[in-house]
């Protein structure tokens, strides 16, 4: 005698067999390797690299159209010994460091500046807050060379002058410390209304 099953039986199997097979499907998206939450997401619009216990955050230059700018980062130092922030320059060309490096542009020049302190446990913010001591520009060892051939820092602002960079472009460089090891990355060009500034460390 055949067995007859009821509409109402037969609706709720076939949506829990729907129900079942959503979740697996679900489940799947979600185990891929492209799937959204196990990309890696840089909220900041700058580039963050570390160099062991040195860790540059939203590093980028914001500029003019005519490619008149200036540094902005923080560095932290998590470490346990002090360090200096000694040189940041364009990288020769030909050097890789496996990013993308988009519209690159010419010669870029960074301002010269003395050692900046790294000190263990702090975070050192690139330009300085006002009142804060800042990076100091050294005069060029050639008093006739231009502004193009080594920048110098804007006196007020006591920042570190870029020149050559212009919004749009990614300049890759060479970020060189007194201890740990240089950092060879891509840093974007901005400007000012397209920046969101990295925050100010909470004070202790």
């Amino acid at each position: 005698m055949p067995i007859t099953l009821s509409s109402r039986f037969v609706r709720r199997t076939a949506l829990a067999g729907a129900a079942a097979t959503l979740s697996i499907a679900l489940a799947a998206c979600g185990a891929n390797f492209s799937a959204q939450t196990a990309k890696p997401y840089q909220a900041a619009e700058g580039t963050n690299a570390d160099s062991g216990s040195i860790k540059v955050r939203n590093m980028l230059v914001l500029a003019t159209a005519d490619g008149k700018g200036e540094l902005h980062s923080a560095i932290i130092n998590d470490g346990s010994t002090d360090d200096t922030l000694v040189k940041i320059e364009q990288a020769p060309p030909g050097t890789q460091d496996g990013q993308a490096g988009g519209d690159q542009p010419g010669q870029v020049t960074f301002s010269e500046f003395a050692p900046i302190d790294l000190e263990a446990g702090t975070s050192t913010m690139l330009p300085p807050a006002a009142g804060e001591e800042a990076a100091s520009a050294t005069p060029t060892a050639d008093p006739t060379a231009t502004p193009t051939e080594t920048p110098t820092a804007d006196p007020g602002s006591k920042g570190i002058a870029v020149t050559g960079g212009k919004p749009g472009q990614m300049i890759n460089v060479v970020i060189t410390f007194g201890q740990a090891g240089p950092i060879t990355t891509y840093i974007p060009v901005l400007t000012e209304d397209h920046y969101s500034p990295t925050p100010q460390p909470a004070e202790q």
